[in-house]
């Protein structure tokens, strides 16, 4: 315990001088050489500090090959969301020299943290204190505390930071630190690489929505782990087969699928998505907190909308869901619709063109949009 208090303490040092002291400086060449002798350093010693011996890895090559499996898929899978969402290219050069410095520069200081990681487990290996301490320490240590004010203008910017930063990060310190428990430093080393150098590699990346973002960083780390926790128990446990069988992540299967498809539900990848409803002015027809399902149409449906209908439509910088109750065309004779709130008492001002149009309201589930009302409200 006493050796794992001086890792823990030269760790605490460290995040201290890089994120507060040293970092903010802009020291030339501090990313190539100042940063990884640091870690080096906090390496070298934690190694020495650790127990003689290595962590004992029962079916280390199945689960290794499992691991990278496993990783190869999600980036298969991230590369294919770019069909839907679009890329963007990398801000990193692709030039040779500049590639082998940011490798050295992010690859080399995962690599240096995970055998600190790795040391620090060997001390105390069956210590719950130990990993909670080390999950929330490399968490803060991996933080870009940079740009973080600016993430803190409104209630609305904290709630997205923590959403694609905060979570994802405890949760990939979390399943680092659980990585390095069954399987030693090659394994959290193996995940982070995977997840942290393809932008550094490759020449674009999907162009990810920050919800699409958090629903990636929050699930990939947990699918993780029940499928490594899996391989792991069937490698190195002795239980019974049916003790097995609810570890297999079989029994998951629809779990994520039903997430993934409620999270492309909700961001509108489908015909269909649901939209909560933030005012009264379409009651009674539906109120504020339920949701409507819209149902996004094509040019044509558009121009076959009539009286009566309810659309979602383009008002400004806000999406306003109103009913039509006249059609009319502008002087070049395209078709206008104008709309109105069941609840308001004058019609809205400006009319609605074609292209403003989104969608038509197909049906309402009621007080499902209440947590969106909510969230808002706080956030406004």
């Amino acid at each position: 315990m006493k050796k794992n208090l001086i890792i823990y303490g030269l760790l605490i040092i460290y995040f201290i001088l890089n994120s507060f002291v040293i970092g903010p400086l802009n020291i030339d060449y501090y990313n190539e050489l100042i940063h990884p002798f640091m870690w080096i350093t906090l390496c070298a010693v934690a190694v020495f500090l650790s127990q003689d011996g290595s962590l004992r890895v029962k079916g280390e090559k199945d689960k290794t090959q499992s691991l990278i499996i496993a990783l190869i898929i999600y980036i298969i899978v991230y590369f294919l969301l770019g069909l839907i969402f679009g890329f963007e290219r990398t801000p990193y050069s692709k030039k040779w020299f500049n590639i082998l410095k940011n490798l050295w520069s992010f690859g080399g200081i995962i690599f240096f943290q995970e055998f600190v990681r790795q040391a620090l487990i060997k001390n105390e290996k069956k210590k719950a204190w130990n990993f909670i301490l080390m999950t929330i320490i490399f968490c803060l240590i991996n933080l870009n505390y940079s740009t973080i004010e600016s993430h803190f203008t409104d209630l609305k910017e904290i709630f997205i930071y923590s959403s694609t930063t905060l979570i994802p990060s405890i949760l990939e310190s979390a399943i680092a630190t659980y990585l390095v428990y069954i399987g030693g430093a090659k394994f959290s080393i193996i995940y982070r690489l995977f997840v942290t150098i393809p932008p550094f590699l490759v020449p674009i990346i999907p162009n990810l929505d920050w919800f699409a973002t958090a629903i990636v960083g929050v699930t990939l780390p947990l699918a993780i782990y029940v499928y490594m926790n899996y391989v792991h128990v069937n490698k190195a446990e002795r239980l019974s087969k049916r003790e097995r069988r609810t570890y297999n992540p079989v029994v998951y299967v629809p779990v994520f699928a039903f997430i993934a498809l409620l999270a492309g539900f909700v961001m509108g990848l489908f015909k269909y998505q649901p939209i909560a409803v933030l005012s009264g002015s379409m009651s009674p027809t539906f109120n504020r907190g339920d949701a409507v399902v819209v149902n996004k149409l094509t040019t044509r449906e558009k121009g076959e909308l009539k009286k009566g209908d309810i659309i979602q439509f383009v008002s400004g910088t806000k999406y306003v869901v109103h009913r039509i109750v006249d059609i009319t065309n502008d002087a070049y004779g395209n078709k206008q619709f104008i709309t109105k709130g069941d609840h308001n008492n004058a019609i809205d001002a400006d009319k609605v063109a074609l292209e403003d149009v989104k969608g038509k309201v197909s049906f309402v589930i009621p007080l499902i949009g209440y947590p969106s009302v909510w969230l808002s409200g706080a956030i406004s």
